[in-house]
Formats: structure tokens, C-alpha cells, sequence
């Protein structure tokens, strides 16, 4: 029975050291995939605040545009009177 409770209890150290091992490897894992999607996530927002922005400059032109017609527009009807 000595000879078995050694045995034993390095075969439980073996087992432990496995399963910490199986989960560092488990959570490294989920690490990088987190770190992944968080990548995903950065460039998805960064390309919608382009996008954002050109829509924005390209509202602004058309209203600067619409505006210089209808001053141009009043200034037509002003004069013609």
C-alpha cells in the first residue's frame, strides 16, 4: 500500500498539471479571440466614421450650393421687379 499512495499522488500532480495547462491554453485562446474581434470592431467604426464624415462633407456642399441658388435666385427676382 506505501508503494501505491506515491504513485497515486504523482499520477494527481500529472492530472493537475494537465488540466491548469488544458486551461491557460483555454484562456489564451479566448484571449485572442477577443482581441480579434476587438480589432474587428476598431476598423468596422473607424470605417464608418469615414464614411460619416464624407456624407457630412458632402452634405455640407450641397447646402452651401443650394444656398448660393437661392440667394443667387433672390438676387435675380430683386432685380427684375
Amino acid at each position: 500500500m506505501k508503494q501505491t499512495q506515491p504513485e497515486l499522488l504523482d499520477l494527481y500532480r500529472a492530472s493537475l498539471h494537465g488540466a491548469l495547462d488544458w486551461m491557460k491554453t483555454s484562456l489564451e485562446s479566448a484571449e485572442r479571440l477577443q482581441n480579434q474581434q476587438l480589432i474587428a470592431m476598431r476598423s468596422a467604426l473607424d470605417a464608418q466614421l469615414q464614411v460619416a464624415s464624407q456624407l457630412g462633407a458632402a452634405m455640407t456642399s450641397l447646402y452651401e450650393k443650394q444656398a448660393s441658388s437661392f440667394k443667387k435666385a433672390r438676387k435675380d427676382s430683386t432685380e427684375a421687379r
